[in-house]
C-alpha cells in the first residue's frame, strides 16, 4: 500500500512543519539527506522507495508543500526506517547520531569550484524565493482573517450542547483499546502549492472500512469535535494520525484510527462510501447570517494570489537548481544511492 502525505505546509502562519513526525525517535534508521536544491534528494528517495515497493514493502510518500511532485520524505513502516530532507525551510538533523540518525550529505558530490563561481545568482535567488512566499503568506493570512470572521459568527448561533451528545455518540463507536499509553501523529492530508490546493485523501481516508464525515460550516464546530474524538481514542491507548488543516494548522480536518480501520473526515468527498454522516450545520439556531457566497469571490481571489506567489517562488527555485546540476557528481550519488539501498534492504531482513 501507498501512502501520500505532506509533512508540512504553506499556511495562515507561514511555512507549518511536523517534520518530527514523519517517523518516532526510536526508529531503526532515519536517514538525513542535505545538500542544496538540484543536487538530487528527492529523485535519490523517490528512486529507493520504488525499489522498496518492487520488494512488497508498504511506503509513505513525504510530498513537498512547496513544489508537490518532489518528495521530502520516504517511511518504510513495516521496517521502521525513513529518508528526510533536512534542508531549509524544515531543518532537521540527527537527534541520536549513529545510534539512530545519520545524515548523507549530497553535497559532497559537487564541484565547489564551479557552485561558487555562480554564488550572486543563488544568493540573488535564494532571496527572491524567500520575497514570493512571504507574499504568498501575507495573502493566506488576510484569507484566514476572513475565514475566522465566519467562524466567530456561526459559532454564536450554534447549539452545542447537541454537538456534546454527537461526540458521546461518536465516542460510544470507539472501544477495545490497549493497556499502554497513546499516542499521536501529526501530519497533513492536503497543501497549498504551486498547484493549488491538493490532497492525497484517497491514499489516507480511502483506505479505511469505517468512514465517518462531518460535514459543517466554518464556525460550526467540526474541528473541536474531531480533537475530542482523538482525545478519548487516546485515552483508550490508541495510535492516532491527526491530519490538520492545510489553512489553519491549529484546526483538525481528518482524524485516522488505523487499529479500527475507521476515518472521521470534513471532507465530503466520501459522504457515498461513509458509514455516517453528521451535518453541524442542522445544529445552528435560527437567525444565521449567511454571507459567505457574498464574500467567497474575496477569498477565491485571496487564495488565487497566495497560489500565484507560491508558483513564483517554485519557478525561482526551479531557475536556482540550474546553478547546482552542471557541477553534481551524479554517478557517484548512483554508487551511493545503492549502498544506501543496499543498507536498508539489510535492515528489512531483520524483520523478516
Amino acid at each position: 500500500m501507498i501512502k501520500r502525505v505532506f509533512p508540512g505546509g504553506n499556511t495562515a502562519y507561514g511555512f507549518y512543519s511536523f517534520y518530527n513526525y514523519i517517523i518516532e525517535p526510536d526508529a531503526t534508521r532515519i536517514m538525513i539527506i542535505k545538500g542544496g536544491p538540484g543536487v538530487g534528494k528527492s529523485t535519490f528517495m523517490k528512486k529507493i522507495g520504488e525499489e522498496l515497493i518492487d520488494r512488497g514493502l508498504d511506503l509513505e510518500y513525504h510530498h513537498c508543500s512547496g513544489d508537490n511532485n518532489s518528495i521530502d520524505g520516504i517511511v518504510a513502516p513495516a521496517i521502521k526506517v525513513a529518508m528526510i530532507d533536512g534542508t531549509a525551510p524544515h531543518i532537521v538533523d540527527p537527534k541520536n547520531p549513529g545510534a539512530v540518525d545519520e545524515i548523507i550529505h549530497l553535497g559532497d558530490y559537487w564541484n565547489e569550484k564551479g557552485m561558487r563561481q555562480a554564488k550572486e545568482d543563488i544568493l540573488a535567488a535564494n532571496k527572491e524565493v524567500g520575497r514570493l512566499f512571504k507574499k504568498g503568506y501575507s495573502f493566506l493570512s488576510a484569507l484566514n482573517s476572513v475565514v475566522n470572521d465566519y467562524v466567530n459568527i456561526n459559532g454564536d448561533l450554534m447549539d452545542f450542547g447537541k454537538i456534546d451528545r454527537i461526540a458521546l455518540e461518536i465516542m460510544e463507536n470507539i472501544k477495545g483499546g490497549q493497556d499502554k499509553q497513546g499516542r499521536i501523529r501529526h501530519l497533513f492530508a492536503s497543501a497549498i502549492t504551486p498547484d493549488g490546493v491538493v490532497d492525497y485523501l484517497e491514499t489516507v481516508v480511502g483506505p479505511m472500512d469505517n468512514i465517518f464525515v462531518i460535514k459543517g460550516e466554518a464556525g460550526t464546530g467540526k474541528s473541536t469535535l474531531l480533537k475530542r474524538i482523538t482525545e478519548h481514542a487516546v485515552m483508550r491507548g490508541y495510535y492516532i494520525e491527526a491530519y490538520h488543516d492545510h489553512l489553519d494548522p491549529d484546526k483538525y480536518a481528518h482524524v485516522i484510527i488505523p487499529q479500527l480501520s475507521t476515518a472521521f473526515t470534513v471532507s465530503e468527498k466520501f459522504e457515498k462510501q461513509a458509514s455516517s454522516v453528521y451535518d453541524l450545520n442542522e445544529y445552528m439556531c435560527k437567525g444565521r447570517y449567511d454571507e459567505k457566497a457574498r464574500d467567497q469571490a474575496v477569498m477565491d481571489i485571496l487564495l488565487s494570489n497566495a497560489v500565484k506567489y507560491i508558483n513564483e517562488a517554485k519557478k525561482t527555485h526551479d531557475h536556482m537548481e540550474t546553478f547546482y546540476i552542471p557541477n553534481m557528481d551524479f554517478e557517484q550519488i548512483s554508487e551511493v544511492r545503492q549502498k544506501t539501498l543496499d543498507r536498508i534492504l539489510g535492515y528489512a531482513e531483520e524483520f523478516v
